[in-house]
């Protein structure tokens, strides 16, 4: 009897320390929240601290919780030994997705606040937790860079088995262009003149800041080719039209608008130029097969009863 009252009264001082624990680890998340938070101005950044400190406290306390209730049954061994074949037998999705999760951290992968496409979905992060990462998802029935209105759970797993594209980490910019064609009979130099124009207009503001971050990306990733921010120009002969693409820089976020402000202001100004004509698919008919047809006359129906033969008369 005695023995069973003291092993009743460790059971509850472990449950106790526990409980101890729990409310430490949640009384320093809060302490330490508070105190980044009048440190770090940038919402995203604060986020991704915020992100990882959480993860970090949880770690700790689970750790610890866990050291606290393996001296149950006297053992050490014997405990390692049935949570061992408790976790091979069912937690290898979630030993997969708390490796992908320290890949997505160490390697720097993405953060809070990234626009990133993994495997099939694409998105701006939301919350990188433990086991999952949260994307507001863009594109799909949208067809652009803007929102659906659907959060995406992904698990972290994903990220040894799917592509990454972060759009936004390294550098802030995409190259996009815009394709317009035009009719042989047109003024393909002048048009030409308006697209670079319409171009440099929108990219003029972003070109320096683009140009340093790209200059740095360099440095960081040596076999990157030095190319130009510069709005540029290229021209393809086709069987119907001049097919004229320009290409320029734009910060990721904003390519949906400015790519939309561009087509207006180029359509308008093509509508005054009346040596420009924008090119459409047309099918024109040469000519026509003659179409030979015969009718056939009708034959009166016999009266009832009747039969007529060739040469009699009635």
């Amino acid at each position: 009897m005695p023995q069973i009252l003291t092993y009743d009264l460790q059971l509850l001082e472990k449950a106790l320390f526990s409980i101890v624990v729990v409310l430490l680890a949640l009384v320093a998340n809060w302490a330490l929240s508070n105190l980044i938070r009048g440190r770090i101005k940038d919402p995203a950044q604060m986020s991704s601290v915020r992100m990882l400190m959480r993860n970090g406290i949880f770690l700790i306390s689970c750790g610890i919780v866990v050291a606290i209730w393996l001296e149950i049954g006297g053992s050490l061994t014997v405990a390692i030994g049935i949570a061992g074949a408790g976790v091979a037998f069912a937690a290898q999705e979630v030993i997969g997705s708390l490796a992908g999760y320290l890949n997505i951290v160490s390697g720097n992968l993405f953060h809070i606040g990234d626009r990133v496409r993994i495997g099939d979905v694409e998105g701006d992060v939301l919350d990188i937790s433990l086991l999952r990462t949260t994307v507001m998802e863009i594109r799909e029935w949208i067809n652009a860079d803007q929102y659906t209105g659907r959060t995406v759970t992904i698990a972290n797993r994903v990220v040894f088995t799917d592509p990454v594209f972060n759009y936004t980490r390294d550098w802030p910019y995409l190259w996009d262009e815009i394709m317009i064609p035009i009719t042989y009979e047109s003024d393909w130099r002048r048009a030409a003149q308006l697209m670079l124009d319409h171009a440099q207009e929108y990219s003029a503001h972003i070109q320096a800041p683009a140009e340093k971050d790209l200059q740095r990306l360099t440095r960081h990733y040596p076999a990157l080719q030095q190319t130009s921010v510069e709005p540029s120009l290229y021209l393809l002969m086709t069987d119907n039209w001049i097919q004229m693409t320009f290409r320029y820089v734009v910060v990721a976020r904003d390519r949906r608008v400015v790519r939309s402000q561009l087509h207006r202001e180029l359509l308008e100004h093509f509508e005054q130029e009346p040596t420009i004509t924008v090119a459409s698919d047309t099918f024109g008919i040469v000519s026509l097969p003659t179409i030979s047809t015969t009718i056939a006359t009708p034959v009166a129906p016999q009266p009832a009863g009747s039969v007529a033969s060739p040469g009699q008369s009635s």
